[in-house]
């Protein structure tokens, strides 16, 4: 019994020790601009909670930010052709072609590894991402202007 309730601190202290870092302008309270759109990548669960994803866009030198548990990150994007990188145990891509002044909603849902938990995709309507998001925690901000 005392494995279980040690593991299972231990499992909590993980968990919360993998914040979110965002290092472009966090865009969620502006107004989108007519050459950008808005990209949102959530993480809802905390599956692979202790596990940090890496977020890049169209190349490993863009990197947006680290998405933790129950968190999300949120960045405006030129329009056309956008790949978002997601790096855990392996890399996956996503492919947006971003339409002028569109919201996208992308979860990253962890699926387990051989070491680590790999990441897939799960494109959200409007709806849905306004409300997911609303659940879980900003970025800690690493941007000025």
């Amino acid at each position: 019994m005392k494995k279980i309730i040690t593991l299972s601190i231990l499992s909590l202290l993980l968990i919360s020790c993998v914040s979110t870092k965002q290092y472009k302008k966090f865009t969620a309270t502006d107004e989108i601009s007519q050459d950008k759109a808005r990209i949102y990548l959530i993480r809802t669960g905390n599956f692979g909670g202790f596990i940090k994803f890496d977020v890049y866009q169209n190349s490993k030198e863009n990197q947006i930010g680290v998405v933790g548990p129950k968190s999300y990150l949120c960045f405006d994007a030129p329009i056309g052709e956008n790949k978002i990188i997601v790096k855990a145990e392996s890399e996956k891509i996503y492919t947006i072609n971003a339409v002028s002044g569109k919201t996208y909603y992308l979860r990253l849902v962890p699926k387990m590894g051989v070491n680590k938990a790999r990441v897939d995709f799960e494109p959200l309507s409007v709806e849905e991402g306004i409300k997911e998001t609303k659940k879980l925690k900003s970025p800690k901000m690493y941007y000025i202007e």
